[in-house]
């Protein structure tokens, strides 16, 4: 891992997970759904109930293969007009063309906006009192996953509750030119801002995952942690059959972890994990905690030995990694067992 400073690492570090951080993050993709059809073929092709969202209501979901394989998660947001689908950064046009193979008769057109528009991420438990002050908006009376549109710096924007697991979140979708306008009004709140490095030593840290890495077609929804955006009482949706037998039979083979990893092996990221000499696992994403030095990762290892406490090795180096948690991106679900 590369460094800057020290004190700013630590900085962004601290503001994005006990303060409020500010992040460009527009990066995330952003499709616009137009058409009287859009949320119900959405219920039917993803994990989650969507049907019934009304104006300003919101919900995670996750597309998914027919061999239940993680396409990508989607922030649906109804915004009265249309429906926002918020992508993993890159993954639009994969999530349009999913999307369109099973639309045949529906009233529904999707159109990518993600250059049309810019989005802004405030993160960390001090983000609804940094939006209050700069919106004039309570944001901490919204619900998870939904919206309220509202004015920054004398620009209208649409400021959707996205919670980062354990993390408070906030997305800020909003025109590219008002960009430095609505930054400024927040910067005068006191929110620090955060470049990516920042922001990926925080999703780490806080075992948020990402399309690529703990996320994709490798990984199902249960083995990445992701049971609260499954609805297992909704109808039928692509890969529902396999989902449901894995979580009826008990058989999830991997489970994404949180690893502590000795000091000095943030760059480990794609390492095998072993277990007396057996492969059981892969480290997908390790960073330095610059407040502490201590290093955390990311990654999966075989159901057996995803306990909190197990010791595992990393790759040959002799590095030793100790398992120290089994993140739920969106909370435990309907079944806390599963």
């Amino acid at each position: 891992m590369t460094t800057k400073a020290s004190a700013d690492d630590a900085a962004q570090f601290l503001a994005a997970t006990e303060d409020a951080a500010l992040y460009n993050n527009s990066r995330t993709g952003r499709l616009k759904a137009v058409g009287a059809d859009g949320l119900d073929l959405l219920n039917r092709m993803s994990t989650n109930a969507v049907v019934g969202l009304q104006p300003g209501e919101g919900a995670p979901t996750i597309l998914t293969t027919d061999r239940g394989r993680i396409l990508d998660i989607l922030g649906v947001v109804n915004l009265g007009d249309y429906v926002l689908l918020l992508t993993s950064p890159g993954r639009q046009e994969a999530v349009m063309e999913w999307l369109d193979k099973y639309t045949i008769m529906e009233d529904l057109e999707i159109f990518d906006i993600t250059e049309e528009t810019a989005m802004l991420t405030v993160l960390g438990p001090g983000a609804p009192d940094a939006i209050a002050k700069a919106m004039d908006v309570n944001v901490a009376d919204v619900p998870s996953h939904h919206s309220v549109v509202t004015e920054a710096g004398g620009k209208a924007v649409t400021v959707i509750n996205r919670p980062q697991g354990d993390l408070p979140g906030f997305d800020i979708v909003l025109s590219p030119e008002d960009l430095d306008a609505v930054s400024d009004a927040l910067a005068e709140t006191g929110v620090t801002a955060i470049d990516d490095r920042g922001y990926q030593t925080a999703r780490i840290c806080a075992a948020i995952p990402e399309y690529g890495r703990e996320m994709g077609d490798a990984y199902n929804p249960l083995e990445a942690g992701l049971i609260g955006g499954v609805d297992f009482e909704k109808g039928c949706y692509i890969g529902q059959e396999v989902i449901a037998r894995l979580d009826t039979y008990n058989k999830v083979q991997k489970r994404l972890v949180t690893l502590r990893l000795a000091e000095g092996s943030e760059d480990v990221s794609g390492a095998t994990l072993h277990h007396e000499g057996r492969d059981v696992g892969v480290v997908t994403s390790a960073a330095r905690n610059p407040s502490t030095g201590e290093v955390t990762g990311l990654g999966y290892a075989r159901s057996a030995h995803a306990s909190v406490g197990s010791i595992l090795e990393v790759g040959e180096s002799g590095v030793m990694a100790e398992v120290t948690g089994l993140p739920q991106f969106f909370g435990p679900g309907q079944f806390e067992d599963a």
